[in-house]
């Protein structure tokens, strides 16, 4: 009986959380969309502004974040990861990059496109951001002066 009380608490904790962001109601297509895609997921958190929705969540023991149009389409699921889980042409090329720098994040962004995966490296005065589709290489999308 005590096993069937938790777990109907924490439904409720679990469904009262992803129907509100900070206040504001979430489209049922949208939760819909998610609870089928990622079902199992816990510590989910929604975040709304005007053009998608964003959710940060746990599931299969990863930390993931996802983005929605605010129909329920998925427009990317995103994932920090390590160094080693690059494609080893990555891991090589950003070997070859000056050694100034040091890795400050890396993540995999899944979406209709395929994988792409997204760096950021620091230096004591810049900092760049780089992307790369898995095969060619990488390309900088980002520079800035710290």
């Amino acid at each position: 009986m005590k096993k069937l009380i938790i777990a109907l608490g924490l439904m409720a904790i679990t469904f009262g959380n992803t129907a509100m962001a900070h206040d504001k109601e979430i489209d049922k297509h949208v939760q819909q969309a998610f609870n089928k895609e990622f079902a199992g997921a816990v510590d989910v958190q929604w975040y709304t502004n005007d053009t998608y929705v964003q959710v940060d969540f746990t599931f299969n023991s990863m930390r993931l974040v996802a983005y929605y149009d605010n129909d329920g389409k998925v427009l990317a699921v995103v994932r920090n990861i390590y160094f080693p889980s690059l494609p080893l042409s990555l891991q090589l090329d950003l070997k070859k990059i000056d050694k100034g720098y040091w890795i400050t994040k890396i993540c995999e962004v899944t979406n209709q496109e395929g994988t792409q995966y997204r760096v950021t490296l620091e230096s004591a005065e810049k900092i760049i951001q780089l992307s790369s589709n898995g095969v060619s290489g990488w390309e900088v999308i980002k520079r800035e002066v710290k």
